[in-house]
């Protein structure tokens, strides 16, 4: 399934040129701003599932999304692409349904629906009229523990899993590099595997452990409702009790213990040979977890050097010194610690080496001298842009408002998250270069054509 993130939160890592495409829209006014407050109500079954509903009567449209907290950290070293598995899985039958017949449903009423994966969470979404919301309640409270996990189901979706990791990754142009970069920068926490899973992992599971998997994290003591759009609080919170309540609050137990990764005492560098037409390299620097104070900095820098074609690091290495085809820098803010990007696709004649020298000169200079108020007041605005983006659709708002819930740990942070980014200060950035952009702390993947 498509992983589709609202615009305050979509990084794409991987792509046919090893683009972390950054989907952003044009400029928006300038800060300080306030964003219209949403009102949420919050309840917890006694199942444990946690339930948010936050009313929005522009159009007469709901969106229901399941967020299970669960990802590819959740993963056993030697059975990961479990979650993006169950991803597909979960469309495949109930022992009230047949195959297919979820994604029937919601399009005879009048909806669409999707899932994602990530490190983190596993999120399930259907965006409906509102008169069908007990539609997609029902369905959605059928698969949380009635799916049936059969040896047919399980071993067709594991072809789909194999076939998508085939087209994504390993046939595209620089499609594993950021795979292996993750491998070599992560020693112990499970980041070092990305949710796409192993062909080898995916091919020794059984359907017992894919069983125990969903047993474990699929139960409502481990998933957060949310329903946002044209609905009665009262008359919806009455429907999630109906098809809810009366699910078992748990199946195996559930014991996180995710490992802590040590600090990177020196650089590391891995250079690759692939059949690529245009030497690249990437460069991963460890960061804190999203939330965090230091994110909301990092996340500005980020746009300072290299959102649009004015920013820094693209200005310099494509315009000026013209030997990079493409340039960006992105975070991949997660639940825990993970990596701030820096890549560049170089121009032919133009080596991995030079690229990271002059990329390098900007992490410097960003290290040295504030940014100017100018560029952060444009970041600023840009960060504003994506938050009134993802209000304008029921979907988008519900996601912000999950993953503040799940991920953040905090939906308040749906309303005041914003001014955590309007506070930072040009000094705030260059600390955060300081700590974070220094040689012992980065990992670097250079990528060169193979000899012919």
């Amino acid at each position: 399934m498509a992983k589709t993130l609202s615009p305050h939160r979509q990084t794409r890592i991987f792509g046919v040129a090893l683009a972390f495409t950054l989907l952003l829209a044009a400029a928006a006014p300038a800060t300080p701003a306030t964003l219209p407050p949403t009102a949420v109500r919050a309840l917890v079954l006694s199942n444990g599932l946690h339930v948010l509903l936050a009313e929005k009567h522009e159009a007469p449209v709901v969106s229901v999304q399941v967020w299970y907290h669960v990802g590819s950290k959740d993963e056993a070293p030697s059975k990961t692409g479990f979650a993006h598995l169950f991803e597909h899985l979960m469309f495949q039958g109930t022992k009230s349904l047949g195959p297919e017949q979820f994604s029937d449903y919601i399009v005879r009423a009048g909806g669409l629906d999707n899932a994602y994966t990530t490190e983190d969470a596993t999120v399930f979404w259907e965006t409906i009229p509102s008169n069908q919301l007990s539609v997609a309640l029902w369905l959605e409270a059928d698969r949380m523990r009635n799916l049936d996990i059969t040896e047919k189901a399980f071993t067709t979706e594991r072809e789909v899993v194999k076939e998508e990791r085939r087209s994504r990754f390993d046939n595209q142009p620089y499609g594993t590099v950021i795979e292996t970069l993750y491998r070599l920068a992560y020693t112990v926490h499970p980041y070092r595997h990305t949710a796409i899973g192993s062909m080898e992992d995916l091919d020794r599971a059984s359907v017992s452990d894919i069983r125990a998997f969903y047993d474990t994290y699929y139960v409502p003591g481990n998933a957060t409702l949310v329903i946002v759009g044209d609905f009665d609080s009262r008359e919806a919170e009455a429907l999630v009790r109906k098809y809810f309540a009366a699910l078992a609050s748990s199946g195996l137990a559930l014991s996180r213990k995710i490992p802590e990764e040590p600090p990177q005492a020196f650089k590391r560098v891995l250079k690759l040979s692939q059949n690529v037409a245009l030497p690249a390299f990437v460069t991963g620097y460890h960061m804190p977890a999203d939330g965090t104070p230091d994110a909301y900095p990092l996340r500005l820098a980020a746009h300072i050097l290299s959102e649009g074609e004015s920013s820094r690091i693209y200005r310099r290495l494509i315009y000026e010194k013209q030997i990079a085809l493409q340039a960006q820098s992105a975070g991949n803010f997660t639940e825990d610690p993970n990596l701030f990007f820096v890549f560049a696709i170089m121009n032919s004649g133009h080596t991995p080496a030079e690229g990271q020298a002059e990329v390098e000169a900007e992490l410097e200079r960003l290290k040295a001298e504030p940014v100017s108020p100018e560029e952060l007041t444009k970041a600023k605005n840009q960060i504003l842009r994506d938050f009134v983006v993802s209000r304008q659709g029921v979907q988008s708002l519900g996601e912000e408002l999950g993953y503040a819930a799940v991920i953040l740990k905090d939906p308040d942070l749906l309303d005041r998250e914003l001014d955590r980014f309007l506070a930072v200060t040009p000094e705030d950035i260059q600390r955060v270069a300081r700590r974070y952009f220094v040689p012992e702390n980065a990992t670097v993947v250079e990528v060169y054509s193979q000899a012919k």
